[in-house]
């Protein structure tokens, strides 16, 4: 099943300008369209059809698949398959990369004729800007509670990477993050979930990555089970801020002011109290907070603690 492909395209920090060429104009239209796009889709599915279509006419492909990776860990956080990347066929990868941050890949499928030395120029300078994109799909969404109400889900993975059971509960969680086709595959293992045993296997470590769903952010390990079966379980549960915290901090771009503050205000301490334990005025705390919620979309501190306290 195709992956971030084994042939990586470096994108670079920054997204040439318009006018800049490579073979085709990069133009702020495009930018323009693909950040309209990502902020419009709710789901993966919907994300990796509309950056394709968008896409199509600058490098014409035949399929793709788009990943998005834990910013800490490095493990993936989103996965779809779009249109008929199976079979022969050649793929062109873009790393997409920005400030340093490797946020995903999209992997581009062609069947008949190779990607050409001009189209992989294109891609390459198109990574930035659809790592941006990827990060407003994920951060341009307004943070809100999760399933709290949930008990955790297990999932357990035989050594052939089939699904040997699961609980209740998980499967109430995979539909949050799971796409209808892939969960109805009997026991094979959904690209998503087969990446993150795949992460476990090859580190021989637990894995942890932390998936954004409509319905809150879930916090999905996979630990190896030990013995000679080499069984691994994936456990889904609302992830906790301890775990949360830390990826919010990158995906929504907190400066480290703002973390501090958004950590105080997470222990119950009121503004004046902050102010004191950072050396801030309450006027500058209140100024930071005002970023904070523009950044996650919500309304107040109520709805801002809510959020991270999924």
């Amino acid at each position: 099943m195709p992956v971030l492909a084994q042939r990586t395209v470096t994108a670079p920090a920054a997204v040439p300008k318009a006018g800049q060429r490579a073979g085709v104009p990069q133009t702020r239209e495009l930018r323009r369209a693909l950040l309209t796009a990502a902020a419009a889709a709710t789901t993966v599915p919907e994300l990796t059809s509309a950056l394709s279509r968008r896409l199509e006419l600058l490098l014409p492909h035949d399929g793709s698949t788009l990943t998005g990776l834990d910013p800490l860990t490095g493990v993936d956080c989103l996965h779809h398959e779009g249109g008929p990347v199976g079979g022969a066929g050649h793929e062109m990868p873009i790393a997409l990369t920005h400030r340093g941050v490797v946020w995903g890949g999209l992997v581009l499928v062609r069947a008949g004729r190779p990607f050409t030395p001009a189209e992989i120029r294109r891609a390459e300078r198109l990574g930035a800007t659809l790592a941006v994109a990827l990060r407003h799909f994920v951060a341009g969404k307004p943070l809100r509670p999760g399933r709290r109400g949930l008990f955790p889900g297990v999932v357990v993975i035989g050594p052939d990477d089939t699904i040997r059971g699961m609980t209740q509960t998980a499967r109430t969680w995979l539909d949050e993050f799971v796409s209808e086709p892939a969960r109805t595959q009997g026991d094979e293992l959904p690209p998503l979930l087969w990446s993150i045993t795949s992460f476990t296997r090859r580190t021989h470590s637990t894995a942890l990555s932390r998936i954004p769903t409509c319905g809150g952010w879930v916090a999905v390990h996979a630990q190896p089970l030990g013995g000679p079966h080499g069984e691994i379980a994936l456990t889904f549960q609302s992830a906790p801020a301890s775990q949360l915290l830390p990826a919010l901090f990158v995906w929504y771009g907190f400066t480290p002011r703002e973390r501090a503050i958004v950590e105080s205000l997470l222990g119950g301490l009121a503004t004046k109290r902050i102010a004191r334990l950072l050396g801030m005025s309450p006027h500058t705390v209140t100024g930071h907070l005002r970023s904070v919620y523009r950044k996650t979309g919500t309304s107040g501190r109520e709805e801002l603690v809510a959020g991270l306290r999924q």
